[in-house]
């Protein structure tokens, strides 16, 4: 039966003391042997396998699959038990599948660290180390890759690297992956001790929403499925309700309604569930005060000592950090002035409301001090304008589509959106046009400093796709800390064209990426039957319109024929940079079509920042967040910094 390759390895790593890989590189392997055995006789015969071949995308002429199965086919000497010898057992299998996955660019590599080893045809742990450090960057010790020598090599000899062995390795190892399992597992402690202001903070716009705007369910699922995905910051939508007790919908319209009382349940359970950092409710409160008084005992009895309650002190000069609030829930709502003593009018208009129909505006709205006193450091009030004699640090705006447009082509007012984001919270909302639940841009405020930029969670589309990128590192905590650019209000930026930075201080970036080649991608839609693609790969710097808007930050490759399988392109691009602390690298693959448009099977994202050099893989995902494993690509990384 298949060898299996132990499922844990630890690394060390200069940076953080251990991280633990999981693998299983035969599982896949045996999952198709087994799909493919349609009779449950425990082989594959040559129609099997070729249709095997046929689900897994991969065209070849008939005569050239016959001698790679011929090949495999090893075990020829007993043909009462293999039916004349004319099938596949699970060992002469994986050796099929190898055969058709033949790597000729990593068999480039391992010929290149193997040809000065006394051991003909073997990388020995000193050959690896050098490799890592060469190639990956990663500065390990030599008992550290005699270690992964002995769980990854497939041969009875694992004092060294066989060439199947060095494969695995790199392909079934998730250190080798273009995200780090450090980034992606590990919260960076001494990055959370900043304001909140400093944060990038992942956000959901009407959380509740299952669909579109006005005629779409309204869902506790939809407040679980955002928690679960990191998100921080959640709307909910509060009106009055029936039998005193208020309700969620999205106002005016024909979307269905759901208890205020059962999504802070809801919220209780799983707030802390993804992350351990605080989240907020961001409540848009339309309530009679009768009401609002039962919102402020719901969030109060339900959430209990989640709820953070303290009082702002008078030596305070900035939000407090996300370390300091963990495992706590802030409410964002509007707040009575500090001398009442009673509910009182709301004389300001602050909420989604700045970009609907005007009639549907209340003005004059009055606030339960119940509800009131449950606000402390995001207290939502309506934008005054820059440079604000009144601004307080926990003051909070929000500002619609259009009007965060406005102020971020205008270079004056940019700058001064980015000054106030680096002291005030800013929360950026799709405009009411969208009732389809399509999403606003999201990089184009980030790169103001915006933190709380809100998207519809329930649209499967490249914006979710890039937030998913932004806050997939630092252990999925849902908290990104800004550059210091974007936390410094003295220092010289624009969120336009030109940036303005010192590149003493904030260098450029040479990225150079080699697509190498690709596995198991899928076909559109993520069917088993249809023609053969011919995927191509487009590669983009997505960040500060000095990086967008350049044309050479936009490439492609060649499309490659019949082939979905193991697609190799082996094409070099080259990046400049001018801005890599708020840039993403995006892979996005299409199928080439001689007649019609040209089909998405899978992106992937990630910021310039978390991206590992060296010889990476990337799994593709589609635009819901599912990865298509084992659909990816192999691709060289190469970083270079010019002042």
């Amino acid at each position: 039966m298949m060898q299996k390759v132990k499922s844990k390895l630890k690394f060390k790593n200069k940076r953080k003391d251990s991280v633990t890989i999981l693998t299983d590189p035969y599982r896949y392997l045996k999952n198709q042997f087994r799909k493919a055995d349609s009779n449950n006789s425990g082989y594959l015969d040559f129609e099997e396998a070729k249709d095997l071949c046929k689900s897994l995308n991969i065209k070849l002429e008939k005569e050239d699959l016959r001698n790679l199965f011929n090949e495999a086919n090893t075990e020829k000497s007993n043909p009462a038990s293999k039916e004349k010898g004319e099938v596949l057992n699970e060992d002469e299998f994986v050796s099929f599948y190898y055969k058709l996955m033949r790597r000729p660019e990593i068999d480039e590599i391992f010929r290149r660290y193997t040809k000065n080893s006394n051991q003909s045809n073997r990388m020995t742990p000193e050959a690896l180390l050098d490799f890592l450090k060469e190639e990956q960057k990663d500065d390990l010790a030599i008992e550290e890759c005699k270690e992964i020598v002995k769980n990854f090599e497939s041969s009875a000899d694992k004092t060294s690297f066989t060439k199947e062995g060095f494969t695995h390795f790199l392909m079934f190892n998730d250190w080798q992956e273009l995200l780090s399992p450090i980034s992606r597992t590990q919260v960076k402690a001494d990055q959370m001790v900043h304001p909140l202001s400093h944060y990038w903070i992942a956000s959901s716009h009407n959380t509740y929403l299952s669909g579109n705007q006005l005629t779409g369910e309204s869902s506790i699922d939809a407040y679980i499925n955002a928690l679960k995905w990191g998100c921080r910051c959640v709307e909910l939508d509060c009106w009055d309700g029936d039998e005193g007790d208020p309700i969620i919908y999205h106002g005016h319209t024909l979307t269905s309604k759901i208890l205020f009382k059962d999504v802070v349940e809801a919220c209780k359970k799983y707030a802390f569930e993804k992350s351990d950092f605080p989240l907020i409710f961001s409540i848009e409160n339309h309530c009679s005060l009768e009401q609002q008084d039962r919102m402020a005992e719901h969030l109060v009895s339900i959430l209990g000592d989640m709820l953070y309650t303290e009082l702002i002190q008078d030596d305070e000069k900035n939000m407090p950090s996300p370390m300091s609030l963990r495992g706590k829930i802030l409410v964002k709502a509007k707040r009575l002035p500090p001398s009442a003593t009673g509910d009182d009018d709301d004389n300001e208009d602050e909420s989604d409301d700045d970009e609907r129909d005007e009639s549907k505006k209340k003005k004059d709205k009055k606030i339960s001090k119940k509800l009131s006193d449950l606000v402390n450091y995001i207290h939502a009030v309506h934008f005054p304008g820059f440079n604000n004699n009144d601004a307080k640090f926990f003051h909070m705006s929000s500002f619609g589509e259009s009007k965060t447009k406005k102020i971020i082509a205008d270079p004056e007012t940019a700058r001064d959106f980015v000054k106030y984001n680096t002291k005030q919270l800013s929360r950026i909302y799709p405009g009411a046009k969208r009732q389809d639940s399509s999403n606003l841009k999201i990089v184009e405020p980030w790169c103001a400093g915006c933190q709380i930029v809100a998207l519809n969670y329930q649209t499967d589309d490249r914006q979710n796709h890039i937030n998913r990128a932004m806050f997939a590192a630092n252990g999925g905590s849902g908290y990104i800390l800004k550059p210091k650019f974007l936390r410094d209000s003295i220092t010289a930026y624009s969120p336009t064209s030109p940036s303005g930075l010192n590149r003493s201080e904030f260098p450029s970036l040479i990225l150079s990426v080699d697509i190498l080649s690709g596995q198991h991608i899928p076909r559109p839609h993520g069917v088993d039957e249809g023609e053969v693609i011919d995927p191509y790969v487009e590669v983009k710097i997505r960040g500060h319109p000095d990086d967008y808007n350049e044309p050479d930050n936009h490439k492609e490759t060649e499309s490659v024929h019949n082939n979905g399988f193991n697609p190799t392109w082996k094409q070099s691009f080259v990046f400049t940079i001018k801005v890599p602390e708020v840039a993403f690298l995006e892979f996005k693959v299409k199928d080439h079509s001689h007649s019609g448009k040209d089909q998405h099977l899978g992106s992937y994202a990630i910021r310039i920042k978390d991206t590992q050099e060296g010889y990476r893989r990337a799994y593709l995902l589609d635009y819901s967040g599912k990865e298509l494993k084992p659909a990816s690509l192999f691709v060289k990384i190469n970083k270079r910094w010019i002042k």
